[in-house]
């Protein structure tokens, strides 16, 4: 449930939408704001904030026939090209770039990829098409400052297989 949009919100507000721990510091709720940045940080910044937030993939399909085995990717990869998501930054892990969101059939799993290290934390649930996917039960990894990410494995591909269908990926 997003934060009000008007009047005042409290540190237990913060904490009750986005989690965290005890001693409150504004600093780890830095990256929910709606509105402003750096350092100086006020609680109308926090107005309207959610700790859910809904992107939309456009699948695409990108095939490596010249993989030792070959593989196909379903819904969105930036450096491979194909798909879309509506604004290309993850406000749940601090409005890092979405780098890949799609399933791989090599082996079959959900991948998320963002760049910059970010922790494992910021959503509790993926959620793709209605099928939802606990951070706590995927693969965690980070690339050096480069990327991190989460892989489920599961052999069901929840973007399907219809290149310009629109899914809705849904971070709780």
């Amino acid at each position: 449930m997003a934060l009000p949009t008007s009047g005042a919100i409290s540190f237990a507000n913060l904490q009750t939408e986005f989690g965290g721990s005890n001693p409150i510091t504004m600093g780890e709720y830095a990256a929910f704001r709606v509105s402003g940045s750096g350092n100086t940080i006020s609680m109308n910044q926090f107005y309207g904030a959610s700790s859910s937030e809904t992107q939309t993939v456009t699948v695409g399909t990108f095939y490596d026939g010249t993989a030792y085995v070959p593989t196909t990717s379903y819904g969105y990869g930036q450096s491979s090209g194909y798909g879309s998501v509506s604004d290309g930054t993850l406000g749940v892990v601090g409005n890092a770039n979405i780098l890949v969101l799609s399933w791989n059939s090599l082996q079959p799993s959900v991948l998320l990829t963002v760049s910059g290290a970010v922790a494992n934390s910021g959503f509790t649930t993926m959620t793709i098409a209605g099928t939802a996917y606990s951070r706590a039960s995927a693969s965690f990894f980070a690339n050096g400052t480069t990327s991190t990410g989460w892989t489920w494995t599961t052999t069901t591909n929840p973007f399907g297989t219809t290149v310009g269908a629109t899914k809705a990926v849904v971070f709780t």
